[in-house]
């Protein structure tokens, strides 16, 4: 019988609570019943439709026997509690889902999602940056580099993010239509490099070789990708 897992918005936990569905597929063979809510949350598209938008998605991945909204199911692993977790603004992503959830287990390395398209652009970097904070001049640089560094640069997002990137103009915007379109493209690229935002949270998921632009240290939120290095492709600026 398949675990039943509660997840919920926003669309980045979401992201990465799906860890814990391939943490039991690898560790313990366990095949799992994906629930989605937005008691906890809300999503920016609403739960029917962003359901809607990641079950093409949610189906691909090992071990997946569903994706239905939640009505009141018992649900074995409610991975929502990550929010009280002790390990909170204290540890990276990977270490708060598996000491939150499976603390007797060693945390799984590596992407923990899956998507069918092939990593074939072998020079292009996919960048994301939703305007939270302003740009610093060591940021900006580092964009910059990885910019000069790659033969071509796509702007993944919306034209009003597009629009206040300093660097936009050695870019090509992408407006993404579906969440498939996200997931191809990310997935599709040698490189991503973003904020911490879902985007980013995608591209960990799918461990795209990516490069984190963290929040400044005034946000507690920027401790949860810092050690990631140990179980993804991952480099990080600030």
């Amino acid at each position: 019988m398949a675990s039943s897992i509660l997840v919920s918005g926003k669309l980045g936990d979401l992201i990465h609570s799906m860890y814990v569905a391939n943490h039991l597929w690898v560790r313990h063979g366990q095949r799992s019943k994906i629930y989605i809510t937005e008691v906890v949350e809300p999503f920016e598209n609403g739960v029917h439709n962003t359901r809607k938008e990641l079950r093409p998605i949610i189906r691909q991945q090992k071990g997946n026997e569903g994706f239905e909204i939640w009505e009141g199911q018992p649900i074995e692993y409610n991975t929502t509690l990550f929010r009280t977790s002790p390990h909170l603004y204290r540890r990276c992503w990977t270490e708060i889902m598996s000491l939150t959830f499976f603390p007797n287990d060693e945390p799984v390395s590596g992407a923990w999602m899956t998507y069918n398209e092939v990593r074939d652009w072998n020079d292009t970097l996919v960048i994301n940056r939703r305007y939270k904070n302003p740009m610093s001049d060591h940021i900006r640089d580092s964009y910059l580099m990885q910019i000069q560094q790659h033969e071509k640069t796509i702007f993944l997002g919306s034209q009003h993010d597009y629009d206040l990137f300093p660097l936009k103009d050695m870019c090509q915007l992408v407006v993404p239509q579906t969440m498939e379109d996200w997931f191809t493209y990310i997935a599709k690229s040698n490189r991503f490099m973003g904020n911490q935002s879902a985007p980013l949270a995608i591209a960990s998921a799918l461990n795209t070789p990516r490069i984190a632009e963290l929040l400044p240290t005034q946000y507690p939120d920027w401790v949860h990708y810092w050690g990631e290095d140990k179980y993804g492709d991952i480099y990080l600026v600030q």
